[in-house]
């Protein structure tokens, strides 16, 4: 087999086995950790993006260095058995999240088509389109990537009064803020053996509560009426949502998401207390060292690239 196609198939291969093996890692530390506390919407965050993106970094900056410097352009090795699986596994893990990602595309513009309106009085809010969509489901969502828009259904608007729809629409437009839409859409269409587990969808849904909350802080602040009138508004469309019959696939009830008590408890509480969290720039500080400190070990890490090829064989 030549230069050129052992190149890719080694790439492919390093990330399905790193990818496994990181998502193995997360799966039991998680199993160990998650009951003890509560993370931050960002710390779980990192640890669901974990196994692809530690893959891919590490795959492009050990790996394919290692392997372009020691390789010799003239090799003619002939794959191994587990150096064929793990690369058939990154192809199916990298395909399976493209699919994913196009289907959460594919609903949200399927909803976007259900004659979207602008909603009289809300022109904007903190720069995002406010408008009415025209389903019976107690509806309120921020949709969109880079054109975001906040769409409500009508009972909702008619069941809160002024001040507790204007703390719904603030809810979202702190979504809009914190990029989540992007953040969930990562989520949906990550590429790893997680997604195909229950602990995924686990990290996902931990994720949208934490960043519900995180939300529901931003909007209302340290404002008792704030809080209220956001406690309130949640209330009641949890009761339009027990009266809907026929809850619609893909659509996302603002009193469905973080748990419904845990969020009106948080909001009649006094607003905790804000602590730092941990810094993207520490993080990524900390990966940018990963390739300083392979490069005296390059050399070998191509020797296990060729066991790895070879093995099986």
């Amino acid at each position: 087999m030549s230069f050129d196609v052992t190149l890719p198939l080694v790439m492919l291969a390093a990330f399905g086995l790193f990818n496994l093996l990181l998502s193995a890692a997360v799966a039991a530390a998680w199993s160990v950790a998650a009951p003890t506390r509560t993370a931050k919407a960002d710390a779980v965050l990192i640890v669901r993006l974990l196994p692809a993106a530690g893959s891919a970094a590490l795959v492009l900056t050990v790996v394919l260095p290692a392997f372009l410097l020691h390789e010799s352009r003239h090799a003619h090795d002939q794959p191994g058995p587990i150096l064929v699986t793990c690369a058939v596994f990154a192809l199916a893990a990298l395909g399976d999240g493209a699919r994913r990602g196009w289907r959460a595309w594919w609903h949200t513009r399927a909803l976007m088509r259900r004659s979207w309106r602008p909603l009289p009085g809300h022109p904007a809010v903190r720069g995002a389109g406010v408008g009415m969509i025209n389903v019976k489901e107690p509806l309120v969502a921020l949709v969109g990537g880079w054109r975001q828009r906040i769409v409500t259904a009508p009972c909702v608007a008619a069941a809160c009064d002024r001040e507790e729809f204007h703390q719904v629409l603030a809810h979202e437009a702190a979504h809009r803020d914190a990029r989540d839409n992007l953040k969930l859409l990562m989520l949906l269409a990550v590429p790893d053996a997680l997604a195909w587990l229950p602990i995924g969808r686990e990290l996902t849904e931990r994720w949208r509560a934490a960043a519900d909350l995180e939300a529901d802080e931003r909007a209302s602040g340290s404002d008792p009426r704030k809080r209220v009138a956001l406690a309130s508004a949640l209330i009641k469309v949890a009761r339009l949502s027990i009266a809907n019959t026929r809850p619609r696939e893909g659509s996302r009830v603002i009193a469905g998401l973080g748990g419904l008590e845990h969020r009106v408890r948080r909001l009649l509480a006094p607003s905790p207390a804000t602590h730092r969290g941990f810094s993207g720039l520490r993080l990524v500080a900390c990966a940018l060292l990963v390739p300083l400190l392979a490069m005296p070990l390059y050399a070998p890490i191509h020797s296990l690239i060729e066991v790895l090829v070879a093995f099986g064989r």
